[in-house]
């Protein structure tokens, strides 16, 4: 009886070892897409009913970030309270300097309670406090893990404008993830028809200069986390006096109706 027992578990043992190491190799013979990649294109609804077309976003000059994760993920969760994407969302999303696009797609399958901390299949409370547009991927749009090569989460994707794709470390700064966004080819260039003019601080006057610009409707200046901290109405080439502005990042944008400028600039 004891023998038929132990031969019997002995057997289930090596039917699983045999089980998880098809399992691990499956999972390791696909990796993500390489960096460089063209990022396939796909148009996703949100849990608010908003939809997401990617190359659209692209042809508007903008820089998206992708993040995959799943609400079961205890790695996603810490990442997710870290708040990296969420101030990058405040501070260059469509609240901000409309210059970045994130975005969440969720993996789980059917456990749409779990956004809100509902069921025992989730870390939390993801949608407290976020305002990332978070996808609950389902039926035939999860074709878009395929397409991605997604094989771990969280996973980051950064897709310039031009539709290359890197992926980016989640120990990445919030300035870090927007430099890596500013090193795509067009500098985050808001529209294609941008303004002819440049853009810069002279640190001996503490002015932000504003040369070559042709009837300028206005200008705005964010700082490093999305606030607006000045406004001006200018009818022709002025300078902005920046002496009640902090040292930092700054994204100055220009607005004439010939389109809209945007360029980040140091004061110091």
């Amino acid at each position: 009886m004891n023998t038929t027992f132990y031969q019997i578990v002995s057997i289930m043992k090596k039917q699983l070892s045999i089980i998880f190491l098809f399992l691990g190799l499956s999972f390791t013979a696909s990796a993500q897409l390489p960096n460089g990649s063209i990022a396939p294109d796909f148009t996703l609804t949100d849990r608010d009913g908003v939809t997401h077309h990617l190359y659209s976003y692209l042809a508007e000059g903008k820089v998206v970030f992708i993040k995959f994760f799943a609400c079961h993920c205890p790695g996603c969760w810490s990442y997710h309270q870290t708040g990296k994407l969420e101030s990058l969302h405040q501070t260059y999303g469509p609240d901000g300097t409309d210059q970045i696009v994130v975005i969440m797609l969720e993996h789980d399958q059917n456990n749409p309670e779990a956004f809100s901390g509902g069921g025992t299949y989730t870390q939390g409370d993801w949608e407290a406090g976020n305002t990332v547009p978070m996808i609950d991927v389902e039926g035939t749009d999860r074709t878009v893990f395929d397409d991605y090569n997604l094989n771990y989460y969280p996973m980051v994707m950064k897709v310039c404008s031009d539709k290359t794709t890197e992926l980016m470390s989640t120990n990445y700064t919030v300035q870090e993830l927007f430099d890596e966004a500013d090193d795509c080819a067009g500098n985050l260039s808001l529209n294609p028809n941008e303004l002819s003019g440049a853009i810069y601080f002279n640190a001996s006057l503490q002015q932000i200069v504003l040369d070559g610009f042709d009837q300028i409707e206005s200008v705005s200046v964010y700082n490093s986390i999305g606030q607006q901290v000045m406004y001006k109405q200018l009818p022709e080439n002025q300078t902005l006096n920046t002496s009640e502005l902090t040292s930092g990042l700054f994204i100055v944008k220009v607005h004439s109706q010939a389109g809209t400028l945007t360029e980040k600039i140091i004061i110091n």
